[in-house]
């Protein structure tokens, strides 16, 4: 069973409200502990015939979070730690640029007064400040037939939080004791809504991820093969360099 807690929910609903615009409004589950709001969110769509609002469940700690390629993601208390669900139901949404697409609105959630160039996409799903890591995100999309039903994204977000030396919280990069947890919640679930409507824009999509891209960052097994990044092709993959060759790697 789910529980809607009103007092955190209408917390980040109040921020969220101020800045949808045109945007849908969410229905939010808040969750002292869980295992994993993945799992959550997995057992919260088995009891839905169709999805037709969007959902997010967030969850103060995770004890069992993880990301990609089910790499273990630490998850205390003070950051934000999320499973969104997004209706679509369309044949039409680009399924292939839907990551960038995520990713290029998270590189632009800063204020820009801030250092906000220094967020930069490390391909396909982190988001890095300077060479640590400050976001972390799963897309997922969810088809019958050739129609999109639904997409999913699960966040890792270090927001208070502290963090192995590879990442990085958004206190320290913005030098603030304390950030809102509420605020900087419904800043992703802005940021989830917005994407979903740049996701019809390719060419606006593959420019801007351009632009964002880190390209120190190799994947791996390219890393010692003297490969270098050269861009993201128009299908959302990324192109590597080598003398004359050209590596194709899949989102």
């Amino acid at each position: 069973m789910f529980v809607k807690v009103i007092g955190q929910s209408s917390k980040t609903a109040f921020f969220y409200k101020k800045e949808k615009n045109d945007l849908p409004d969410w229905q939010l589950f808040y969750k002292k502990k869980c295992n994993s709001t993945e799992f959550q969110l997995d057992d919260y769509l088995k009891e839905k015939d169709k999805l037709t609002t969007p959902v997010a469940i967030i969850s103060k700690e995770q004890t069992a979070g993880f990301g990609q390629h089910k790499r273990n993601w630490i998850s205390p208390k003070g950051g934000i730690w999320l499973s969104a669900a997004y209706p679509i139901y369309s044949s039409e949404f680009l399924i292939d640029v839907f990551s960038l697409s995520i990713a290029c609105k998270f590189c632009e959630l800063l204020p820009p007064n801030s250092d906000s160039r220094s967020l930069k996409l490390k391909w396909p799903n982190d988001i890095l400040y300077g060479s640590k890591k400050l976001i972390g995100f799963l897309p997922k999309v969810v088809t019958r037939g050739e129609e999109i039903l639904y997409v999913r994204i699960g966040i890792g977000f270090n927001l208070n939080n502290k963090t192995p030396d590879e990442g990085i919280p958004l206190s320290k990069v913005l030098k603030k004791n304390r950030l809102s947890e509420h605020y900087w919640t419904s800043k992703i679930l802005t940021g989830i809504g917005q994407a979903i409507k740049y996701n019809y824009q390719r060419k606006r999509i593959i420019s801007d991820a351009n632009t964002f891209i880190d390209k120190q960052y190799l994947p791996r097994g390219y890393r010692n093969n003297n490969f270098q990044i050269k861009d993201i092709d128009s299908f959302g993959n990324l192109r590597l360099l080598s003398k004359n060759q050209i590596k194709v790697i899949k989102v």
